[in-house]
């Protein structure tokens, strides 16, 4: 008897690999090193928004110079001798501000300027690290200040995210700014002890499983330079911060612990637009594959999606094709004006916020250390809204023959007149005719001809067409789609959807909570047979032994 329990445990064993359920019904996975949970923090706290490149080297400096006790760095590149000119400014002007910076060993760039950086700040004393090996790379970018002051960056300290802004003499007389070329980058700057506490807990835990720097053995490396700097005509319209105080709800975030988890919230949080900005999409791998179903999920309920890309980076090009057939929008970013799109920023109603350092990629999502946030403030994020709405309007079309448009307010109420605006900029040519179609509901389309709406681009020329539709119905859905005539041709764009809403639906702000619907049930049921297979087959097996060793007794009574 014995024999046949131990065949059926051997049974069960080898039958419970082999029942699987499929990862996508499942709660979503946390990644190793999982040291870190994600959590939410309502806060009556203080917010500073700034972007690069209009005023970020400014807004850092200001931040930094302002530390009275402590700044804790950790960042991916840190190569900018103008940030390293003011770490050494302010270690100088006081030296009891205790200063740590921990930097990635391991770079994707060419160069060992990280290197000179350790060896560089050593000499003032200031204790450095290597961030672990553990993880691929340590891509994140956060400062720490005074312990009650929180920066996250979707830029490294290097020259393109934060790049100079110089005064200069004019012909005559005055001065007038000279703005050298820059990253797009959301940065933000949170002043509040329990929050920062969290990012203070991971920079301490990272910290304690870095490495030293070792001149030895890691070398001095090449000393930092401006290099090539390129004025920009780029006119900086978000040179003035945002500041916002008041409620709100705050999420930190990193990888590998808790992106994945955060990205997937946002997107699916978002009930009426949801705008995102990054410089790739790796859709090779799995965890991009569930945001990018996300996002095709989020346009099937009804949301407005836009995408901005930078054009040619990975596999951009035929994400862009596959969403145009989801009729998903995604313009490229138009690097006139910068040096690269290096933005990585998710915005869910105008009123959700995620900024990170987080690329779409298997890697930057499970395997780096990456860090960011999610803001709950409708201040906050529509401040970052009209950032996104401008590189919108400057933004080449995914395909030549598209058209864009834009349109404000972002989700407009009953009250609002709804300035929509065709962006012709694309077109090298006279431009002969522009049309606005527009359908209300489920109504009939009604085409307006563009004449005398006209204001200059910010290429400076007369390539902005517009039409004011009149307030509507709360609930209303109005599609748009443009049409511009050049060269005895007409070319087209998507259709796209303006909600009106007077408001929002509440949102799930604990974003950790998961509700079990009846088909994760199954899936969740599917999963416990193994174990309750084998908890039947220890069952059995208890019975069995326990009518043996009756038996056994009944045997010797009898003797």
């Amino acid at each position: 008897m014995l024999r046949r329990y131990a065949v059926l445990i051997l049974i069960t064993m080898l039958i419970m690999p082999s029942i699987s359920v499929a990862s996508s019904s499942l709660p979503i996975e946390r990644y190793e090193p999982a040291e870190f949970t994600l959590q939410t923090f309502n806060r009556n706290m203080n917010v500073t928004t700034f972007v690069g490149p209009d005023y970020s080297n400014e807004t850092l400096t200001h931040f930094l110079r302002s530390a009275t006790e402590s700044i804790y760095v950790e960042i991916y590149q840190f190569t900018s001798p103008g940030i390293l000119n003011l770490i050494h400014e302010i270690h100088d002007n006081n030296p009891s501000i205790d200063i740590k910076v921990m930097i990635s060993e391991r770079v994707v760039s060419l160069g060992d300027y990280n290197v000179y950086t350790m060896w560089n700040l050593t000499q003032l004393g200031i204790p450095v690290r290597w961030t672990s090996d553990t993880f691929t790379f340590s891509h994140q970018k956060f400062v720490v200040i005074d312990n009650d002051t929180t920066i996250v960056q979707a830029g490294n300290w290097a020259r393109p995210s934060f790049p100079l802004s110089e005064w200069e003499s004019g012909s005559s007389g005055g001065f007038t700014q000279k703005n050298y070329e820059g990253n797009r980058e959301f940065n933000i700057a949170m002043t509040d002890e329990v929050v920062t506490q969290y990012y203070r807990d991971v920079f301490d835990y990272d910290w304690s499983i870095g490495s030293d720097y070792n001149e030895g053995i890691d070398g001095t490396g090449t000393v930092l330079d401006w290099g090539a700097v390129t004025q920009s005509y780029y006119q900086r319209p978000f040179a003035t911060n945002g500041e916002f105080s008041g409620q709100m709800n705050v999420t930190p975030v990193f990888s590998p612990d808790t992106s994945l988890e955060a990205m997937l919230w946002v997107i699916n949080s978002a009930q009426a637009t949801l705008d995102i900005e990054i410089p790739y999409v790796s859709n090779s791998s799995t965890v991009v594959n569930e945001l990018l179903d996300a996002i095709v999920a989020a346009k099937h309920r009804g949301v407005t999606v836009r995408i901005i890309m930078e054009e040619g980076a990975n596999d951009n090009e035929e994400v862009g094709l596959a969403f145009a057939e989801e009729n998903i929008p995604i313009c490229w970013m138009d690097t006139r004006f910068f040096s690269t799109l290096h933005n990585k920023a998710f915005i869910a109603d105008g009123r959700i916020i995620l900024i990170c350092s987080i690329n779409w990629s298997e890697e930057s999502i499970t395997e780096n250390r990456e860090a960011g946030v999610v803001i709950e403030h409708e201040g906050v994020a529509g401040w970052y809204q009209e950032v996104f709405d401008y590189d919108w309007g400057i933004a080449d079309y995914e395909v030549p023959d598209y058209v864009n448009v834009g349109w404000t307010p972002n989700i407009p109420t009953s009250s609002s007149d709804i300035n929509v605006t065709v962006y012709a900029h694309e077109y090298y040519n006279d431009i002969d005719g522009v049309i606005l179609g527009v359908r209300i509901n489920d109504g009939a389309w009604a085409n307006y001809t563009i004449t005398s709406n006209v204001y200059d681009s910010s290429e400076l020329d007369p390539e902005n067409f517009f039409h004011v539709i009149g307030p509507q119905a709360d609930g209303t859905n109005i599609t748009v789609k443009a049409y511009v005539y050049s060269l005895s041709e007409w070319s087209s764009g998507l259709e796209m959807v303006i909600p009106v809403r007077n408001s929002i639906g509440s949102v799930i702000t604990t974003t950790t909570t998961t509700t079990t619907t009846t088909d994760e049930l199954a899936q969740l049921i599917a999963q416990a047979i193994p174990y309750v297979l084998l908890a039947v087959v220890a069952a059995i097996g208890g019975l069995c032994y326990k009518k043996q060793s009756s038996s056994k007794t009944k045997r010797k009574k009898k003797r």
